[in-house]
């Protein structure tokens, strides 16, 4: 019973589903009649299989989805058919005008279809990427555009043509259409486009190699190259070729490695099969240029070219490539960013650009970033040390392009935040900032119940809080906070975060403060750093750090202890005091779903993030959203697992899986 009932809600589900976007639906009805045709008649004209005729036809359907979800159901379906019918038409007239020039190729062309579901597919999709960030709007011309010059000079037909024109149509129809987003980002560096440049070569040589073997008919100039690689090494190739392009998009030195061995070895067989052999043997003969030998001779001087210049190229572009290594601080460097963090280094996580891991790019406004780079990732240690965030965070992410790197801006503000969306990157919560107004700070009220029971038992007990530093504590007292630290870490299955998150060694700096609650037989009950914040050579506040509790401490001695450093920093005249960043804490901007709430629920027995929210919550703080912004949507699976490691340099996900289930 219960599974014939989710049956029906699973179908129900579906059914309203497709019934949002009509074209679609009419256009699977379709497919499905098409493909059972296929089957049952000959397959497409230009493939070997009905296979093909069906994985076209599935792809024609989920770009009609993907334009229905971003442009509605009209807006898709005028431009699909007003870009189809244009690229045909145009692809028929050039092909017949060179047909009656007597120019073999276009004849050739010409036996064949002049539509397939792939040539409405390309022009939409080129069409709604003008509705997409500016970053996954770059991607996504850069991956159909690579395509579809992959298919016109391997395949050479009719359709090929009528792809390529109608992904032109849709280009312009998603430059200037209704609705297409105007969000301007800034322009990639010369190195990204040396990346884009070589990685599109190498998948389309890589196309050329695999569709030569599927697509028998092929008469595109490129299918000479892969016609004289031998059929067992073709899809080796092909697939060597392929990972290189990924590679090499990364700045990755093996990708350059791979990529010229490959193209090496087609270059040398290729000239050697279409050029040497064929002028030893008298075949290439050049007789003027109006004989259609000469055009077949010419083509194929070029393929054989092509992939010898496709190698000259990655040698020539490799330096600019590869990847860049985060560069190690100099004491000139950790020098410069003193004097800017004394400048203009009021944030909240702006005394962490000192720790240790973090590289430093410094503007020319006298503004500073620190970061740290895992596996690519390039990721920020909180917002930019800046008077201007806003034109900050676009310096930085250029030099980062620069570099190889994914830049992404982690435990931002919405100032730096709202900039990046404003330029077309996504966005995700990653947890708040809690304040303390210091001037509005009271115990006062119902609400502060268990803070004033907190002072009132430390009174009684004689515990008293101490504000210091690591360097000016007794050494009696310095061994209590080191072995309350290092036990805190000895008594956890996960390893101790780092990152963001301070320990032992970052509470030992001479700039930063303790504020210890201790008793009359000094004996430590808690340990808590603050990390100093200044504004125009002025210490403007104080931001929370480590918490350490020593296991019999007096109930509510954090309490007591942050409770008095408040009491402090009023003295002191200072105007905030914040408790830090809350991980996975939900704030009004949420809109991470149940992706966060399983993160709460997996990590929370392990560092307890749930229930240092609710601590913070006692205080009455006000809260402030924290973000992770990075260019498209598609980089967060990369760079999740990048945040995970840079927080946990030695953890291997397995170890981390294993530990909590075991915790769970």
């Amino acid at each position: 019973m219960r599974w014939t009932r989710a049956m029906r809600t699973v179908s129900t589900r579906l059914v309203s589903a497709l019934m949002q976007f009509p074209l679609s639906l009419t256009l699977g009805m379709a497919a499905l009649g098409a493909a059972i045709a296929r089957f049952a008649w000959a397959g497409e004209v230009e493939f070997a299989g009905p296979q093909f005729s069906v994985v076209s036809w599935l792809f024609l359907i989920g770009s009609v989805i993907a334009a229905e979800h971003l442009v509605g159901t009209r807006w898709a379906l005028s431009i699909a058919a007003a870009t189809t019918a244009g690229g045909v038409v145009l692809a028929w007239a050039i092909l017949s005008g060179l047909a009656a020039l007597g120019e073999p190729m276009s004849e050739e062309a010409l036996t064949y279809q002049a539509w397939t579901p792939s040539v409405t597919s390309a022009a939409l999709l080129m069409a709604v990427s003008g509705h997409l960030r500016p970053a996954s709007r770059r991607t996504m011309r850069w991956i159909v555009g690579t395509l579809v010059l992959a298919l016109l000079l391997t395949n050479g037909h009719a359709s090929d043509v009528s792809r390529a024109v109608a992904s032109l149509l849709g280009l312009v129809a998603g430059t200037i259409g209704l609705g297409a987003v105007t969000v301007v980002g800034w322009r990639p560096s010369v190195q990204a486009r040396w990346r884009g440049t070589l990685s599109a070569v190498m998948i389309v040589l890589a196309s050329a190699l695999a569709l030569a073997s599927v697509a028998p008919n092929a008469t595109g100039p490129l299918v000479w190259p892969s016609i004289t690689v031998d059929p067992s090494f073709a899809p080796i190739a092909a697939a060597l070729l392929a990972v290189s392009a990924v590679l090499v998009a990364r700045g990755r030195a093996l990708g350059i490695m791979i990529g010229g061995a490959v193209l090496g070895a087609i270059a040398c067989v290729a000239l050697m099969v279409l050029v040497i052999l064929p002028l030893l043997d008298g075949g290439i003969v050049w007789t003027g240029l109006s004989t259609d030998e000469s055009e077949w001779q010419l083509i194929a001087l070029l393929s054989a070219g092509v992939p010898a210049v496709a190698t000259l190229l990655l040698a020539l572009g490799a330096r600019a490539v590869l990847q860049r290594r985060a560069p190690a601080p100099t004491e000139a460097d950790r020098n410069r960013l003193e004097e800017v963090l004394h400048a203009c280094g009021d944030g909240t996580f702006a005394h962490m650009a000192t720790w240790r891991g973090n590289s430093f790019w410094f503007g020319e406004d006298g503004d500073a970033v620190a970061y740290r780079v895992r596996d690519g990732v390039a990721f920020t240690v909180g917002d930019p040390i800046s008077q201007h965030p806003a034109s900050t965070v676009r310096a930085f992410a250029a030099f980062c392009d620069a570099g190889g790197w994914t830049p992404a801006f982690y435990s931002v503000h919405d100032e730096a935040a709202d900039a990046l969306q404003d330029a077309g990157w996504a966005r995700l919560p990653v947890g708040t900032d809690t304040i303390i107004d210091v001037p509005e700070f009271s115990l006062k009220g119902r609400a502060r119940q268990d803070l004033r029971t907190a002072v009132n038992r430390a009174g009684r007990e004689g515990v008293t809080a101490l504000w210091t530093s690591y360097a000016e504590v007794t050494p009696e007292v310095r061994s209590q906070i080191d072995a309350l630290c290092s036990g805190w870490a000895d008594g956890r299955r996960l390893p101790e975060m780092g990152f963001t998150l301070g320990g032992l060694h970052e509470l030992q700096d001479a700039e930063v403060r303790l504020m210890l609650a201790i008793d009359a037989d000094h004996r430590v009950h808690v340990v808590t750093s603050w990390l100093p914040r200044y504004r125009e050579g002025t210490l403007v506040g104080w931001t929370l750090d480590v918490m350490r509790r020593e296991p019999k401490a007096m109930p509510g001695a954090m309490e007591f202890t942050i409770i008095s450093t408040v009491h402090q920093a009023a003295e002191d005249g200072l105007a905030t005091v914040s408790l830090s960043g809350t991980p996975l804490a939900a704030h009004d901007g949420d809109t991470s779903g149940r992706l966060f709430q399983h993160m709460k629920h997996v990590f929370e027995p392990a560092y307890g993030f749930a229930s240092l929210e609710r601590f913070k919550g006692k205080f009455g703080a006000r809260h402030e959203a924290l973000w992770m912004c990075y260019p498209q949507p598609m980089q967060l699976g990369r760079i999740a697992p990048a945040l995970l490691r840079t927080y946990m340099p030695s953890l291997r996900l397995s170890s981390a899986l294993r530990a909590v289930r075991s915790l769970n």
